[in-house]
């Protein structure tokens, strides 16, 4: 319990005395103390008693009681008490449990649908949940209701980038902006937006006034880095992402970031030393795993590249970019087979979304990993029959759907020595004999 002034200097003075005179001052010490903590005792059992239910309820929740306050605040919400039942949906937030504190608020939302308190928790509650549309959906509410709500803005643009509605994005940050001009977060959202409309010199303005307005937040120079990077401007981009780290010694995208820069100024090393500090502080990350596996391989490690581009493709199986990767080093590294296998897998997770370019990338590492892995195995068999092989060329890529590619298989054979050369090391270390000179490489089909 808390104690008036007063007692307080009386005890002090209490003690000073029986340091100097135990014998005498003890008895009356120990009667003075037993006193105090009774009439303290009684102090708190008023205030105690003095609390409303939510009060007390509440009061439980803030000394971390969460089972005593949850049944508290439970049995008032079903007692018709709207206030119990929004402080329940934020004890419920609290531990983790938003779908359940989601379900709860949307019941209450039928009934108070002007309620901006009521839509803001229940936008977070949503928003915690993962159910991105509905939040998105509350969020919005929330702003039509309370529109100088700067950081639900914030987040809706965050989660309409995340959907691809960036048109939507743009505005609502937009909007915002009018109302707080200075508000770093919006400027560093409303460039993401820009970004991924194509409209990089908006999106660095933007940037550069999210880092103008907050310079002190590391989050701000990194969006300005990624703009940065899409600019081609690499010095300002590896100075962007230093002042972050600086700032946030322990930011997994800096890392990744500022690697992938060392790897485009040429210095590998650097970057897998980067990017092996961003696995090590985060290492679910899919990106980081993917990008160290890139630098291991620009480094000449194929080894490592394999090892981390696998296990990213464990924590993203989904991800057509890490299979075509990997397809790549097992390619240069003589396994022209494995690489077809790669490259097919990551054919088969494109999307209806994949850009031009990627499926185009994908598509050519396939039918050249065909060709390879063909010459390969003639140049292992001792088979010079350039006829045949291209006959054996245009039937695998005819199967595998990549006939747009068929004209470009002498290209592919004449561009691939080393991969070629590196699986006939392989083959001759599993004991086959190499023939004394390659096959010629196959001649073109008439076209049909």
């Amino acid at each position: 319990g808390r104690q008036p002034p007063q007692v307080g200097r009386r005890l002090n003075a209490l003690l000073l005395v029986a340091a100097q005179r135990p014998r005498r001052i003890l008895p009356w010490l120990a009667v003075t103390l037993a006193v105090t903590l009774a009439c303290c005792g009684a102090t708190t059992k008023a205030t105690q008693d003095d609390r409303t239910p939510l009060e007390q309820a509440l009061y439980l929740r803030d000394q971390g009681r969460f089972d005593d306050a949850e049944r508290d605040l439970a049995t008032l919400a079903e007692a018709g008490d709207a206030r119990a039942q929004l402080e329940l949906a934020e004890t419920l937030m609290l531990r983790g449990r938003h779908a359940k504190a989601a379900a709860l608020l949307k019941e209450r939302y039928k009934l108070a649908p002007d309620d901006a308190e009521l839509v803001g928790a229940m936008a977070r509650a949503l928003d915690g949940a993962g159910q991105v549309d509905e939040a998105a959906t509350a969020y919005a509410r929330r702003l039509q209701l309370q529109p100088r709500d700067l950081p639900a803005a914030v987040r809706l643009t965050e989660l309409l980038i995340g959907r691809g509605d960036l048109v939507q994005a743009c505005m609502v940050a937009e909007a915002a902006l009018r109302i707080a001009p200075d508000h770093a977060g919006l400027h560093a959202a409303l460039s993401r937006a820009l970004l991924g409309r194509g409209r990089v010199p908006q999106a660095l303005e933007h940037a550069k006034l999210a880092t103008g307005y907050a310079p002190d937040d590391g989050s701000m120079w990194l969006q300005l880095a990624q703009v940065l990077l899409m600019t081609g401007e690499m010095e300002a981009c590896r100075a962007a992402l230093e002042r972050c780290l600086k700032i946030d010694p322990q930011s997994v995208e800096a890392l990744r970031d500022l690697g992938v820069v060392m790897l485009e100024l040429g210095d590998a090393k650097q970057a897998v030393a980067l990017l092996k500090r961003a696995t090590q502080i985060a290492p679910d990350s899919a990106a980081a795993w993917t990008a160290l596996g890139v630098a291991r391989h620009r480094h000449g490690d194929l080894v490592g590249a394999t090892a981390a581009l696998e296990h990213a493709g464990r924590l993203q199986p989904h991800a057509p970019q890490i299979f075509a990767s990997l397809a790549e080093v097992v390619l240069d590294d003589g396994y022209p087979r494995r690489a077809v296998t790669e490259a097919r897998k990551a054919r088969d997770r494109l999307g209806t979304s994949a850009s031009a370019e990627l499926r185009k990338r994908v598509e050519r590492l396939h039918a050249r990993a065909v060709v390879v892995s063909l010459l390969a195995d003639a140049l292992c068999r001792g088979d010079r029959d350039g006829a045949a092989l291209q006959q054996a060329a245009e039937h695998e890529l005819h199967d595998a759907g990549l006939t747009a590619y068929l004209s470009e298989i002498p290209k592919f054979g004449a561009e691939c020595t080393a991969q070629v050369k590196s699986a006939r090391q392989r083959c001759m270390s599993a004991g086959s004999p190499p023939p004394e000179a390659p096959p010629p490489a196959p001649s073109p089909s008439p076209t049909p």
